[in-house]
């Protein structure tokens, strides 16, 4: 189990700042932002700082994901950051992440949430033409309305416009999922869910899992994490989740409150035991 989780990891001035948290918590994999929410710019780096860390990414990790920023929306009619996302491809790619997480966005400037479907495989099927050496993994979110991809039904319909679809890969948040109002708190909601991702999306494209607790009520819409298993889906219930048959094999991220090193090792630690 302990090399089928990794964290993320907030980085604030120095990539170094990636390696020596990943070391510290024994890590084989982990993911981070490029732009720092605090700044909203791209994070700067030397020549020597990519050299020192491509030499110890190389030894000692596997799969890097970088998570987009939320700058880019590709769901909107409007400005979509698809430049911005440019960019951190190419931060991403140096640095030889194999993955990018992205948010759906909201379908700003529409009517219909439809619309905002329509931008998200225009703009999706743009970037496979241009980017071959990272993986895309389109991640659920927790909010209404416009939103795309809370339901996980727009992702069933997105797949039908993609050119290949096979290019387009998927994270699940538990916590996004149960914000939403999907009940993976309970052994009968889990068993819906699950079934549901695999009638609409196919299991084969979830190739991540965002194992994170909520504070917030089942289908609040509202997105805040909770330290893992002290939430309202519970340490019990997210075991259930990841151990599931069909879910067993995928790759989880914890993505928690800001904790210390030693809380974050206690949070590994008790994952480590499922």
């Amino acid at each position: 189990m302990k090399n089928r989780v990794g964290v993320h990891i907030r980085m604030r001035a120095r990539l170094n700042e990636l390696l020596e948290r990943a070391e510290a918590l024994n890590l084989s994999f982990f993911q981070c932002f490029f732009v720092p929410q605090e700044t909203g710019k791209l994070i700067y780096f030397s020549y020597d700082d990519v050299r020192k860390f491509l030499k110890i990414r190389r030894l000692k990790f596997d799969n890097l994901y970088c998570h987009a920023s939320y700058w880019v929306n590709l769901s909107s009619l409007g400005n979509n950051g698809y430049l911005q996302l440019q960019r951190e491809i190419a931060f991403a790619k140096r640095l030889e992440f194999t993955h990018l997480v992205l948010h759906a966005g909201t379908a700003r400037g529409a009517v219909h949430k439809n619309e905002g479907i329509d931008a998200l495989a225009k703009g999706l099927n743009n970037l496979f033409k241009q980017e071959q050496d990272i993986i895309i993994l389109l991640e659920n979110t927790c909010h209404s309305n416009l939103a795309v991809g809370s339901d996980i039904v727009d992702f069933q319909q997105l797949l039908t416009k993609i050119d290949n679809p096979d290019r387009l890969a998927f994270c699940i948040d538990t916590a996004h999922a149960y914000s939403y109002g999907y009940d993976i708190a309970s052994v009968e909601g889990q068993t819906s869910f699950i079934k549901k991702l695999d009638e609409t999306i196919g299991i084969e494209r979830i190739q991540l899992i965002h194992l994170n607790d909520t504070v917030e009520k089942l289908g609040s819409f509202i997105d805040r994490h909770a330290i893992l298993g002290q939430g309202t889906i519970g340490e019990d219930a997210l075991r259930n989740f990841v151990m599931h048959p069909l879910l067993q094999h995928i790759p989880l991220i914890i993505e928690s409150p800001e904790l210390s090193l030693e809380k974050e090792r206690a949070v590994l630690e008790m994952v480590s035991m499922w």
